[in-house]
C-alpha cells in the first residue's frame, strides 16, 4: 500500500521510509501516516478504500479522485505496472515473456528519445488498454495483434537495437 508520513511539526510529506523530516529535519517517529495516490503521491483521506487490484501483481490501488477518473473499467494497474507492453502481455499471457523486454528496452532506449517516438508511445497507452482487455479473451483476435504488431514490433527493435 503506497503511504507517506506527515510531519507532525511542519506538515511536509516524507516517504514512509525516511527517519527524519526533510524540510524540518525532526524525527519521523511519530509522523502522521497516509494512504497516497498511486499515480501522483497525494495524500487520500483516512479511511479511503482501494479502488481494485492491479490486474499484474494483485495489489491493492489507492487513486485519487482525478486519477479515477482514467481507469479504464475493470483494469487498474500499480504504478509498478501502468506502463507496462499491454499488447504483448495479452499475446504472450504474461508480462514476464521474453520478447517483451525486448520491446520495452526498444521503447526506453530508442522510441522515447525521439518526438515520434514519444508520440507513438502515448497513443499506444491511451488506446491499447482496451485492445489488450479483448484480446485477452479472443484467441483469435490474441493471433491477429501477434501477426500485425508484437511481430513487427519486435523485427524493429532487433534490427534498430542490433539485437539478434
Amino acid at each position: 500500500m503506497p503511504r507517506r508520513v506527515e510531519c507532525r511539526y511542519c506538515s511536509a510529506m516524507n516517504d514512509i521510509e525516511a527517519i527524519e523530516c526533510s524540510k524540518c529535519g525532526a524525527s519521523l517517529s511519530d509522523a502522521i501516516t497516509h494512504v497516497v495516490c498511486d499515480r501522483c503521491g497525494f495524500p487520500l483521506p483516512e479511511g479511503t478504500n482501494a479502488i481494485g487490484e492491479c490486474v499484474v501483481c494483485k495489489k491493492p490501488v489507492y487513486l485519487c479522485e482525478k486519477h479515477k477518473k482514467r481507469v479504464e473499467d475493470d483494469e487498474i494497474y500499480c504504478r509498478e505496472h501502468e506502463s507496462e507492453c499491454f499488447i504483448a502481455t495479452a499475446v504472450f499471457g504474461t508480462p514476464l515473456h521474453p520478447k517483451i523486454d525486448l520491446l520495452r528496452t526498444f521503447r526506453d532506449n530508442w522510441l522515447s528519445n525521439r518526438l515520434l517516438g514519444r508520440i507513438a508511445i502515448r497513443t499506444y497507452y491511451e488506446v491499447s488498454p482496451p485492445i489488450a482487455r479483448r484480446a485477452r479473451r479472443n484467441e483469435y483476435l490474441r493471433t491477429i495483434l501477434q501477426q500485425v504488431i508484437v511481430e513487427p514490433g519486435l523485427k524493429l527493435a532487433k534490427a534498430v537495437l542490433g539485437k539478434e
